[in-house]
């Protein structure tokens, strides 16, 4: 949902109580759900001028923002009233260079904050003596749970120092496990939204005046956040070999986004997609390489984009997603993981419950399924995902066979990644609006 915001010619300052925190790769404000108005649809106001939004600076240089998608987040945690769940967390990202905010999806690196901003709150109380805490949190941007564990020092306080270290971020912190529970259709309410675990996009060719079109293989997957992934073998010549950062090349990224917000059902036309750049989320997809700072083989080799840019690093969700695709044969990434050759000239339209997984993970006709229930599988793995400054470790839980619809034949039980965070400041933001 993009929310925008107008001026009248009085405006008063007001403020309202914060923190930044650094959590993950990302940078932002963490606010208490009792500090802003009641409905969600008033936010933007407050928001917008505290980042610096307000005024479509792209410098964001009157507020708190970064100038960057991931230094331009809000975290907003309430107290829950539901049973086992701890905190509530809303994710609200903030548009850079327009007056505008996004709740269409969750940021798993913010998320990776909210334990310990709930603990140094005092939303959520250890018991004595422990030496961590489980959060429970209620992401509301998805309805799904995440379970964080949060080291605590002598004083039962929060461990920030450490000697944990994640790709993307300078120095070190004190590990912090985020487990996502179920992430598994997140805002679509299923694992892969169109039925297939693989298949062709076609898009309009944005640089074209003739009505051409292009093709690309993907996969579209729904595990923390909606993902279109790529297969940058399939991109047009002159495209595929061009950086990421390019506007030609994020023209073309943005075109298989739009399609695909359609396909997936987040968006009812390609011009009602373009209104919401936060989901669903593209990422091109390479072949997996050896890392050469720890001579680690990668699962994936992964370049995601936010906001219409290349992610300088990778959100969390998407490690989720990715790891969770790496997985399941039949994907983008599993193919190229298994070294598969692309096949976008053809795919099958099999869905998936009439499809097992051959060795290559190509998907094979099943033929029809006996009345005898298939035994179910629990499959526990450990996936490397390489993106532009480093690699990215998940523990990845699957369960497969034992279901009768599309989704049910692949669960998605849990996937954990560790992460740091650090409290930067805490205060009063101070900004003006409306009267």
């Amino acid at each position: 949902m993009a929310v925008g915001v107008s001026h009248n010619a009085r405006r008063v300052r007001k403020a309202f109580p914060a923190v930044l925190m650094r959590a993950g790769t990302s940078r932002g404000l963490f606010i208490q759900r009792q500090y802003l108005p009641e409905f969600t649809a008033d936010w933007a106001p407050q928001l917008l001028a505290a980042m610096g939004s307000a005024d479509c600076d792209k410098r964001q240089i009157d507020g708190v923002g970064g100038a960057t998608s991931t230094t331009s987040k809000v975290a907003v945690v309430g107290v829950s009233q539901l049973p086992g769940i701890d905190v509530e967390y809303t994710f609200v990202q903030v548009a850079v260079g327009s007056a505008a905010i996004d709740l269409s999806g969750s940021c798993g690196n913010m998320a990776s904050g909210v334990g310990p901003f709930a603990v140094q709150e005092g939303m959520v109380k250890a018991e004595p003596g422990a030496t961590t805490v489980d959060v429970r949190i209620l992401n509301t941007n998805t309805e799904r749970v995440i379970v964080e564990t949060v080291q605590l020092n002598e004083f039962g306080d929060v461990e920030e120092d450490g000697d944990f270290k994640i790709a993307g971020a300078q120095g070190s912190g004190s590990e912090i496990k985020v487990s996502f529970v179920e992430p598994a259709g997140s805002m679509t309410d299923k694992l892969f939204p169109t039925g297939q675990r693989r298949e062709i996009i076609t898009a309009d060719d944005p640089d074209s005046t003739d009505g051409a079109t292009f093709s690309v293989e993907a996969t579209l997957i729904d595990v923390a956040n909606p993902f279109i992934l790529v297969d940058i073998r399939t991109m047009p010549d002159g495209v595929r070999e061009l950086n990421a950062g390019s506007e030609k090349f994020m023209r073309y990224a943005e075109a298989i986004r739009k399609v695909g917000a359609v396909r997936m059902g987040l968006a009812k036309s390609v011009e009602a997609a373009a209104l919401v750049r936060g989901t669903p989320k593209v990422a091109m997809a390479l072949a997996p390489v050896v890392d050469e700072q720890n001579g680690q083989a990668s699962d994936a080799n992964i370049q995601a984009f936010s906001m219409g840019k290349p992610h300088p690093t990778l959100q969390i969700t998407g490690a989720v997603c990715i790891a969770a695709s790496v997985s399941i044969p039949g994907t983008v990434t599993a193919r190229l993981r298994s070294g598969t050759k692309s096949s976008a000239a053809q795919l099958p339209e099999t869905p998936l419950s009439m499809s097992s997984a051959s060795s290559d993970g190509e998907a094979e006709d099943a033929g029809p399924r006996s009345d005898a229930a298939p035994r179910k599988v629990t499959v526990a793995r450990q996936v490397i995902v390489q993106h532009p400054t480093g690699t990215i470790e998940i523990e990845a839980q699957l369960t497969f066979g034992g279901g009768k619809g599309v989704d049910e034949e692949v669960v998605v039980d849990k996937c954990t990644v560790s992460r740091t965070a650090r409290r930067i400041f805490e205060g009063k933001v101070l900004y003006y609006a409306e009267a």
